[in-house]
């Protein structure tokens, strides 16, 4: 069950990212007016729109090699890599939304992103390597 997780995350992440897109196109239309006072740092998102599909592709990618090996990475790594995954680049959609928070963050944001950073680090990081001792010890 906690491996889906993965896939469930992997949705969420490129859903995310989709939207973003939209958004992207969006911007260029020249009647954007409210929608460029609503993000008004237009680099961020599309760091945003990057960084959700990478951990989409990271998301799917983990959960088929798990599936292919018969890896069962621990439910709290599992857990970790899902919501550092989705988590990690909403600090850049928070940023195209409020430049000045790249600048100064708010030390509540700031825990966040550290805390999503760590997250997802040890979520992928030891997935990786109960794949890699999987394959290596079978």
């Amino acid at each position: 069950m906690w491996l889906s997780a993965f896939e469930v995350a992997g949705a969420l992440c490129l859903s995310m990212a989709l939207i973003e897109a939209w958004l992207l196109v969006a911007l260029l239309a020249p009647t954007g007016g409210t929608l460029q006072r609503l993000l008004p740092n237009r680099a961020d998102l599309v760091r945003s729109h990057i960084d959700y599909l990478m951990m989409a592709l990271f998301l799917f990618v983990f959960y088929g090699l798990c599936r292919l090996t018969g890896a069962a990475p621990a439910n709290w790594l599992i857990a970790a890599a899902c919501v550092g995954a989705f988590f990690n680049p909403f600090a850049f959609l928070v940023h195209a939304m409020l430049p000045d928070f790249k600048a100064a963050p708010p030390a509540v944001l700031f825990a966040a992103i550290i805390s999503s950073c760590v997250a997802t680090t040890i979520g992928f990081v030891a997935t990786a390597w109960t794949i890699a001792a999987v394959v290596v010890f079978s």
